[in-house]
């Protein structure tokens, strides 16, 4: 498997870590817990930064017009589609945003609606890494050069550049956190719980 599917897959990973995390967090708010507002704010957070500056631009600003270059009329009406999916991701995104500001002062106010739009979340995430994992990076794989594929490597080592390291670094360490709740189902212990909770 080429480098660059090799890294996309692995920022996958990491999204899917944190779309668990989502899950267990919108379970314990349904159950009548509090969760800590900073949860919510890191997870708007990683979003915004890892998933869509980061994974997101990898693909749309590369990736795709690359492939969409060298394939048929349907690979081109999937690609638009997956571009589709991202800005969906990112107008559920806002408005978390927007719902966690007030969930700090007033949980009890937005609790529905922050679990409507983590559910969402994690409705739309695994379906949409199925389909670039196992229908479209091997599509890229069969139809790219090698030098392409190098390409594509040092153009996503140059958005990780921009981002900046330590920051892609510290969300793989809230993905790990963010593991810690998903536990909470079986030992009963929550740990991103707020003391009001």
């Amino acid at each position: 498997m080429s480098d660059f599917i090799q890294e996309l897959k692995h920022d996958h990973h990491v999204i899917q870590q944190v779309v668990a995390g989502m899950s267990a967090v919108a379970e314990l708010l349904d159950s009548g817990k509090q969760v800590d507002p900073s949860v919510l704010a890191d997870l708007v957070q990683f979003l915004r930064v890892f998933a869509d500056q980061c994974h997101h631009e990898k693909e749309e600003q590369h990736l795709f017009p690359l492939l969409a270059a060298k394939t048929n009329a349907s690979t081109r009406r999937e690609l638009e589609y997956l571009e589709h999916e991202h800005r969906s991701a990112k107008q559920l995104v806002a408005q978390l945003a927007k719902v966690a500001a007030v969930y700090v002062h007033n949980p009890e106010v937005v609790r529905y609606r922050v679990i409507d739009l983590l559910q969402q979340l994690v409705e739309l995430y695994p379906a949409h890494i199925w389909k670039e994992d196992f229908l479209l990076f091997p599509l890229a794989q069969q139809n790219l050069s090698p030098a392409e594929q190098q390409g594509l490597e040092e153009k996503f080592e140059s958005v990780e550049r921009e981002v900046g390291e330590d920051i892609h670094a510290g969300f793989e360490m809230l993905a790990k956190k963010l593991e810690a709740v998903v536990e909470y189902r079986n030992t009963g212990a929550c740990p991103l719980c707020s003391s009001a909770a």
